[in-house]
């Protein structure tokens, strides 16, 4: 994925990686591989301002409330 946006929404992205892979038990590239497969990549760079002033688990929770929306909208 290449991506074309300001550095912030990058640094930010790739915090949200470590703080869930963390969280998550799993290594960088299958947290990162995860939020891909669920489109959190996209939800994270898109909602960066908001989320990126708050704590690592209200991150953490909503990106696990948007899987969890995302996939019960795909069944």
């Amino acid at each position: 994925m290449t991506f074309s946006k300001p550095k912030g929404e990058i640094w930010f992205l790739a915090s949200c990686v470590e703080f869930y892979k963390d969280e998550k038990g799993m290594s960088g590239q299958d947290a990162y591989d995860y939020l891909c497969k669920n489109n959190a990549v996209d939800f994270i760079v898109t909602h960066w301002e908001g989320l990126h002033t708050t704590s690592p688990m209200y991150v953490i929770d909503s990106i696990d409330e948007f899987i969890k929306n995302n996939a019960a909208n795909s069944a």
